[in-house]
């Protein structure tokens, strides 16, 4: 009997890495060989209608994802229109950032190192990202810009809000706000955070039309939103649960999108560039929907999100013991969906899961949990490999066959 059972689980453990892949799933796929703008050309039938553009990075510290959110800004902006770039950085940072892509400053270093609390930033590839936008912008009338989507740190949306005050002859000051959502934050500083934040606006409310009329409505709603930032960061603070803090910052992360959006007009198109966990359509954060389900909802299949995987290569993420390192994979892990995905590529490839969905033939494969090589976030991952419904949360894939780490500005 029990040489029976195991021979059962071994028949259902081979059958479930047989069905990571089907030979119907190339009908669907496109192989590319170099990261730049003219090689996806593949993507030019499915954004006809499309808003935004969800881009997942599988690890943070990997060279190859800057590179190609770079590359992907550039074919979207030249062939399909898309002017706004989204960070899964503070709001407050993204603007400071925006000020450098349109030449209001020139101090890319102070500002990442002032105005900056994203360690992948600090790299040589994020600062080539960073100037090839600001020459765009220099050599294009219709520009650029860029914004951050999270309320994690909001010391540097206080300092806008400040500079905002000054230029409508106010000397209000505005008090707290100093930690970040990760620091043991005291009740009583909470109690204090929520007052600020609640007579600030108040302040705004009630000087609307003497503010407006000093600058103008665009920048009165500008710095009205650093202020809704504020908000944001003090409902987070006080979740009891530390999950629920990673609940509602992807809820914010979509509502600042949405109002990006809004923002920037009705015929606007943002190309948004997170970890692979926050834009995929799925509700996989805890138990509330991610940011990308939320824009999904949203925008409907005007918003085409697309996943990343790599095979081979090095990355640089944090240990269990929160230590810098870099880590390597040096091998595929057998009969899983990126081994799949390599088969298609030479030595890249891009799959149109939205259309391979279509395919009734695929249907059940897609809708199965799919194994992938683990990346990471900001801490590496426990195991190698990783196993989500990555067909039902995504329309699209591109695997990199080999990456680098990523290289910090000198």
């Amino acid at each position: 009997m029990k040489f029976v059972l195991t021979f059962l689980l071994l028949v259902f453990v081979n059958s479930f890495c047989n069905a990571q892949c089907s030979p119907e799933l190339k009908k669907y796929a496109a192989s590319f060989d170099s990261l730049k703008a003219n090689s996806f050309t593949f993507l030019d039938s499915q954004l006809t209608d499309v808003r935004i553009v969800g881009y997942g990075e599988d690890t943070h510290g990997t060279s190859e994802f800057t590179v190609l959110a770079k590359e992907l800004m550039e074919y979207l902006s030249d062939k399909h229109g898309f002017k706004i770039f989204i960070l899964e950085t503070g709001f407050g940072e993204g603007v400071y950032l925006d000020d450098y892509i349109q030449g209001v400053r020139d101090d890319l270093k102070i500002i990442l190192d002032e105005h900056n609390s994203t360690w992948r930033y600090k790299t040589e590839e994020f600062y080539q990202l960073m100037n090839w936008l600001r020459a765009y912008n220099q050599n294009n009338s219709e520009k650029i810009h860029l914004y951050g989507c999270e309320m994690q740190y909001v010391i540097s949306d206080v300092n806008r809000i400040q500079d905002y005050l000054k230029t409508v002859d106010s000397d209000y000051k505005i008090e707290g706000f100093e930690k970040h959502l990760w620091q043991p934050i005291e009740e009583s500083e909470k109690s204090d955070y929520y007052l600020s934040y609640i007579k600030l606006k108040k302040y705004f409310i009630d000087n609307f039309e003497t503010f407006k009329s000093k600058t103008s409505e665009e920048s009165f709603n500008l710095a009205y939103h650093h202020i809704e930032v504020l908000g944001q960061f003090v409902t987070a603070i006080n979740q009891n649960a530390e999950q629920r803090k990673h609940d509602f910052r992807d809820i914010y992360m979509g509502e600042n999108i949405q109002w990006i959006l809004d923002f920037q007009g009705q015929q606007s198109k943002a190309f948004y560039w997170a970890h692979n966990a926050h834009v995929g359509d799925w509700v996989d954060n805890g138990i509330v929907d991610v940011a990308g389900h939320q824009l999904r909802k949203i925008y409907g299949e005007s918003y085409f999100n697309i996943a990343t995987d790599f095979g081979f290569g090095e990355f640089l993420a944090f240990s269990s013991d929160w230590k810098m390192e870099p880590f390597s994979y040096d091998q595929i892990v057998e009969n899983t969906f990126t081994e799949c995905l390599k088969s298609f590529g030479n030595p890249n490839a891009f799959l149109n899961i939205r259309e391979a969905r279509k395919d009734k033939s695929l249907h059940e494969l897609l809708n199965m949990p799919l194994t992938t090589m683990s990346g990471a976030g900001a801490q590496v991952r426990t195991s190698q490999t990783e196993t989500q419904e990555i067909g039902k949360a995504f329309d699209a894939i591109i695997y990199l066959d080999r990456t680098t780490k990523i290289s910090w500005a000198k």
